[in-house]
């Protein structure tokens, strides 16, 4: 099953960088992987379905999720919905730390399994870079378009320790 954990830091405020990831049916507008996405069910505020349409090469695909935010935790959690399409299982997490420059250290998780195997094997041989690439499309997208905050050059590695995220997982 490929599963992506990475964690990397960003000159943008926690708040900012929550309500950004939030929108998902933004998502088409700047992650070229991503040709459609809509929110097909609303079950509360903070909780919703989706369901996306991901294009790589010759290959189209859609698949459900179930869409959990919480503002105060400043957390999302995404999983397969009941009618998941191409995806057999799927857990997605975005939490976002506030640090004290007042950037934000993002700890990203995704695990996800297909149902057709030529399609997982070829998800498992590119899936780290792609979830790197991903996360650099959202930082790249919040720099333009959110207020900057925090110096460049930030030593987090305390606050780091103190949350209990492993610094191996820092990109």
């Amino acid at each position: 099953m490929p599963k992506a954990h990475l964690i990397r830091r960003i000159r943008n405020a926690p708040e900012d960088l929550f309500e950004f990831v939030s929108d998902v049916e933004n998502y088409p507008e700047f992650i070229n992987l991503i040709s459609a996405l809509r929110i097909t069910k609303k079950l509360s505020e903070t909780e919703f379905e989706a369901e996306a349409i991901v294009v790589y090469k010759m290959i189209s695909e859609s698949f459900r999720s179930h869409i959990r935010i919480n503002p105060e935790a400043l957390k999302i959690e995404v999983q397969k919905a009941e009618k998941g399409g191409a995806v057999k299982s799927l857990f997605n997490s975005w939490n976002f730390y506030p640090l004290d420059d007042g950037s934000t250290l993002v700890d990203v998780v995704v695990d996800v399994r297909l149902k057709a195997m030529p399609l997982e094997f070829l998800l498992r041989e590119k899936f780290q870079k792609a979830s790197v690439h991903i996360v650099n499309v959202f930082e790249t997208r919040a720099q333009q378009n959110l207020r900057k905050v925090g110096a460049v050059e930030y030593d987090f590695s305390s606050e780091l320790k103190a949350l209990g995220l492993d610094s191996d997982k820092v990109i």
